[in-house]
């Protein structure tokens, strides 16, 4: 039987990138509560794809390097000429202006267990701009979401 061992994404990313470079794609489980609720901590998993900048859209899942060397992944807010700023789901400030050369990767395929999720299926889409959307209303949206369920465990409880 093989042993299955956990291996931080920042210490394979030199082999993701030369898969990255090569035109294959890679995926990598998802870690930090960033892009909750649309990805989850050591649940999910993503396919990156190398990315084009001339094709990033608003709406879009991209890993990106920061200037201190840090890999990010976060959603694409804005898109400007030259340049484009991104945010986490879970979270309210927008970063950048990040510039082509900082991109690493975009998300094609979101993988919930076994499920398959395009990030170009049409519903995905929806979501992901109603969340983009809704971003001034998020911390209210996901305090509300957390205390609905810990209501539920308490009626299953009693």
């Amino acid at each position: 039987m093989f042993e299955i061992r956990k291996i931080k994404t920042a210490d394979m990313l030199p082999l993701i990138l030369g898969i990255l470079e090569l035109g294959q794609n890679a995926r990598i489980t998802v870690s930090g509560a960033s892009m909750y609720p649309f990805l989850r901590d050591g649940v999910d998993s993503v396919e990156l794809t190398k990315g084009n900048f001339e094709k990033l859209s608003k709406g879009d899942i991209v890993m990106v390097r920061r200037t201190d060397g840090h890999y990010v992944m976060h959603r694409i807010i804005r898109k400007a000429n030259d340049c484009f700023f991104i945010v986490g789901d879970a979270q309210q400030w927008i970063e950048g202006p990040l510039f082509p050369e900082q991109l690493v990767a975009v998300v094609s395929v979101i993988w919930r267990k076994d499920k398959r999720i395009s990030c170009i299926n049409s519903w995905w889409r929806l979501l992901s701009r109603l969340w983009l959307y809704l971003r001034p209303f998020r911390h209210f949206l996901l305090r509300a979401k957390k205390k609905i369920k810990v209501f539920r465990i308490k009626l299953q409880v009693d």
